[in-house]
């Protein structure tokens, strides 16, 4: 059976950079999917990969951004995005999309970009992604269930 991972990722003392940990908490709250494990993997990339380890498919929710308005929800297939821009990576860190992308030919997965507001350091979101929350979440769910039809086929 396809064990389908949803990874929240960021840091909630950044602000808008915790978006992916927020929605995922919401999510477990109120989107509970058959088949579905979430977990809030925050920055501690070696967590992360270790529950990716598993999964046959992941979705990582992560602020993302990409240039377009607060609060616009993007999808990129993970396989594609060493093609977006370089990835860093030095012995001491290496960077989880990477690690993904390594990983393309075993793991399906798509990264679910937020395009944060205000990122320094705070705790909780901006007010612009306070007022932008409604509509964020239901972009989201709408994108996840399609993205989990497609695993399915």
């Amino acid at each position: 059976m396809e064990k389908i991972l949803i990874l929240g990722i960021g840091n909630q003392l950044m602000m808008d950079d915790g978006l992916g940990i927020y929605i995922v908490e919401e999510l477990q709250k109120t989107f509970a999917l058959q088949g579905v494990t979430y977990v809030s993997g925050e920055s501690d990339i070696d967590f992360c990969i270790g529950q990716i380890e598993d999964a046959t498919n992941v979705i990582i929710i992560d602020a993302a951004v990409s240039g377009t308005n607060p609060g616009q929800v993007s999808t990129y297939p993970i396989a594609d995005l060493h093609q977006q821009q370089s990835l860093d990576i030095s012995p001491h860190n290496i960077h989880l999309f990477q690690v993904l992308y390594q990983q393309r030919n075993r793991l399906r997965g798509y990264l679910i970009g937020i395009e944060p507001f205000e990122v320094k350091f705070h705790i909780g979101l901006s007010e612009r992604m306070i007022y932008e929350w409604d509509y964020v979440i239901a972009e989201v769910k709408k994108i996840l269930n399609n993205l989990i039809e497609d695993f399915k086929r």
